[in-house]
């Protein structure tokens, strides 16, 4: 779903650099994730660590919440 967001955001002359802008991002994100939250969790209960991780996934969802809704609409309405 995240890739989709993300490819929905940006406008069609855009759309391919964006997304590998996004991407990016999010790779590097992932990459500094690992290096700061593994350590943390073997410090951590398990029911500390679940819901550390669980936290981000109700940041996900809540971000979605607020997106454009674009089921069955064109790319050019979304993101002229």
């Amino acid at each position: 779903m995240t890739y989709t967001l993300s490819t929905e955001s940006f406008p069609t002359r855009a759309r391919s650099t964006g997304f590998g802008l996004v991407d990016g991002v999010g790779h590097v994100g992932g990459g500094i994730g690992v290096l700061v939250i593994t350590p943390l969790i073997p410090n951590m209960s398990v029911l500390g660590a679940m819901l550390l991780v669980s936290s981000f996934l109700v940041a996900a969802a809540i971000i979605a919440q607020f997106s454009p809704m674009t089921r069955g609409r064109y790319y050019e309405e979304i993101s002229p």
